[in-house]
């Protein structure tokens, strides 16, 4: 994509609108990286959770860009909100199996497909999984609880908000519970570390000059409390501002005036 619009900063793709094919990675998100890479060795469940914004999918994106594929088959289901026969019939059609009408026989052909498959590791990511319902889950969990060997030979990573946590620990899912191995969860940057983020993306855009002032870099942590979704779409916001008052960097002034899109609305009180 290419935007003339935006010629003046010198950039070769435009930033913060597309997923970074070389994510930014603190402290924090390289732990959980590596935590997550330790986890597919010994397969299993695990749990990815964290506020709105924090940056789950595209943390998992990068994990799943990483693995080789005669090793790994990413299976990645983008909603959870689905009916167990709609899950299974998606996880069926990443599988190149054709579905079925029954659910039963759709387990069957999941579970023999990936014992086929076999030393290559499933890979079955779901994201937004707070959404799921307890006949869901239970289904996932019946999908990989069919060999007698102590090796799992499927991969389950979930990913959501928090709400998913308290969710996993109702009684109804203590089968499922016991069975995940992998808990990570995702905060937002701190201060240095949105500056260090958003220097990352202009960097990856091809900028070789000064792109925001430090003062408009800290009033985007005030903003966005350091939520890389928000962050994203403040400093788009800036730029495109920016670029239409033909300035060639951020300041208080943009930065200021595209805050207002992000700002959550005011409660209105009738009385």
């Amino acid at each position: 994509m290419k935007d003339h619009k935006f010629d003046r900063f010198g950039f070769t793709v435009i930033p913060f609108i597309n997923a970074s094919k070389t994510a930014y990675l603190d402290a924090g998100r390289d732990k959980v990286l590596k935590n997550l890479r330790n986890f597919l060795n010994y397969r299993g469940f695990a749990v990815l959770c964290g506020s709105p914004g924090t940056g789950k999918t595209a943390l998992l994106k990068h994990l799943c860009r990483q693995l080789q594929p005669n090793e790994h088959k990413v299976i990645y289901i983008p909603f959870s909100m689905l009916k167990p026969s709609d899950m299974l019939k998606n996880i069926c059609v990443k599988l190149d199996i054709e579905p079925t009408v029954s659910t039963s026989k759709m387990l069957i052909k999941i579970q023999d497909c990936i014992t086929e498959i076999q030393p290559v590791n499933p890979v079955l990511v779901i994201d937004e999984i707070q959404k799921v319902s307890h006949l869901t889950l239970e289904v996932i969990r019946l999908m990989t609880n069919f060999n007698f060997e102590e090796k799992n030979l499927f991969t389950v990573i979930m990913t959501g908000n928090d709400d998913f946590i308290q969710h996993l620990k109702l009684r109804i899912n203590e089968p499922l519970r016991q069975r995940v191995t992998c808990y990570c969860r995702l905060k937002a940057l701190s201060r240095k570390e949105t500056e260090e983020y958003i220097n990352h993306h202009f960097e990856l855009a091809g900028a070789h000059q000064k792109i925001i002032t430090e003062q408009a870099v800290s009033l985007v942590y005030d903003f966005t409390s350091g939520i890389p979704r928000l962050i994203n779409s403040l400093l788009f916001a800036a730029l495109d501002d920016a670029a239409e008052a033909e300035s060639q960097i951020i300041d208080l002034e943009h930065i200021n005036k595209a805050g207002i899109l992000i700002t959550p609305p005011v409660q209105e009180v009738y009385l």
